[in-house]
């Protein structure tokens, strides 16, 4: 295995992008944390904390992958190019603050979209 192909773990990018999806939902870390079955708020503070280790079960991990609609890979970085990464991001992220839409909110969405593109190769 050479060394592009290793595992690169940043857990302030992980707190980062968990922080992210929270604030994109609008919802308070209370809220979060009570959605997923923590404890406490508090637990949820310290999970977006840059201070200290990362204190993330793999059940939470689920609970929270599974609260924002999102791919788990999104949560940890890979060895993506900037670029890619960047993309990744932003589909997450548009994914993600659609899925709470209604169907008329989402084709709407959609057919803007295609409006764009429409005037983009214009």
């Amino acid at each position: 295995m050479n060394k592009k192909d290793k595992f690169i773990f940043d857990k302030d990018l992980v707190k980062d992008r968990i922080r992210e999806l929270r604030k994109l939902r609008n919802l308070t870390q209370e809220q979060a944390s009570e959605l997923i079955g923590m404890k406490d708020s508090n637990s949820w503070a310290k999970l977006e904390s840059h201070k200290g280790t990362l204190a993330l079960s793999f059940d939470n991990l689920i609970r929270i992958v599974n609260l924002f609609d999102i791919d788990v890979n999104y949560i940890f970085r890979n060895n993506e190019t900037e670029e890619q990464e960047r993309e990744r991001h932003t589909e997450t992220l548009v994914v993600s603050m659609m899925k709470d839409l209604s169907e008329k909110d989402k084709q709407l969405i959609l057919s803007m979209i295609s409006l764009f593109r429409q005037n983009r190769d214009i």
